[in-house]
């Protein structure tokens, strides 16, 4: 059994403020060593789950937060960017049986710890086909294209209750209760490794073949920039419409599109920080 991990870094239990979330602040060293400990977790609990491989995907920032020599040494390690399905680059190599998302947050706009989707700097809000989207969103539409079902995320007990209503069939790990965008009161770091550990393992235990994803093709993409320079910046891109002041659109008839423009959106809008 193939098992795909994603993992991001502010669903993490002790992680809620951005310098935690950014090298070259002091906190960064202290919230990637609980990220490590949490993809541990979730690796053993899939091992445990009968797992006999296991691909993890750093997919924080510039996908490289996770030291290769403190990761099960069982695993896989996907780092490094530009990638062409970005989070979950790796599934289309095929294979796989399920995968996990480890560290989430809520959607751009939503409530919830450090909430954002992709750029929180640049992108207010992303609809695809008239829904709200987070990451979690994104990539499990692109892991359906591949048909790998989404067994299991942590992070919030906001995103909680989205999965619930959105993925009831994928399992939950919740590490933190959200009090505030950069406010949440966490389990401790082994309380939180148990959790995930126990909830990977009963994930591959109850793996359906529900194609866990909320969108299907062809999809209509709108995106609200933060500011009108960057739906300036954006328009530029052949295929993609103006809307309005913000908000920019395109058609794409598969996932890999659409994130490699969200991909390319996000580099632009460095040029204008």
């Amino acid at each position: 059994m193939k098992i795909f991990i994603s993992a991001d870094i502010e669903g993490i239990a002790g992680v809620m403020r951005p310098e935690q979330c950014s090298p070259g602040h002091a906190e960064y060293q202290i919230a990637r060593g609980l990220m490590e400990q949490e993809i541990n977790a979730a690796i053993e609990g899939a091992f445990m789950g009968g797992a006999t491989e296991v691909v993890v995907a750093d997919s924080h920032a510039q996908m490289t937060n996770l030291r290769a020599e403190n990761i099960d040494a069982r695993a896989r390690l996907v780092q490094g960017k530009p990638r062409l399905l970005s989070m979950v680059d790796g599934l289309e190599q095929g294979g796989f049986d399920g995968m996990m998302f480890i560290g989430y947050h809520s959607a751009a706009g939503e409530h919830g710890v450090l909430a954002h989707t992709i750029n929180g700097r640049a992108f207010w809000r992303i609809k695809i086909n008239g829904l709200v989207m987070g990451e979690t969103d994104i990539y499990a539409a692109a892991g359906a294209e591949h048909g790998v079902p989404l067994l299991l995320v942590s992070g919030d007990d906001v995103l909680q209750g989205w999965i619930a209503e959105h993925y009831p069939t994928t399992g939950y790990a919740c590490v933190k209760r959200a009090i505030a965008h950069t406010a949440a009161e966490s389990l401790s770091p082994h309380e939180a490794q148990t959790r995930i550990r126990k909830a990977a393992q009963q994930a591959l235990h109850e793996i359906s073949a529900t194609n866990t994803t909320r969108i299907t093709a062809p999809y209509r993409l709108e995106l609200l920039a933060s500011r009108p320079v960057l739906a300036d910046l954006f328009q530029l891109v052949p295929g993609v419409v103006r809307e309005d002041g913000v908000t920019v659109s395109y058609e794409a008839q598969n996932m890999q599109t659409l994130i490699r423009l969200l991909s390319t959106f996000s580099y632009l809008a460095t040029t204008q920080a």
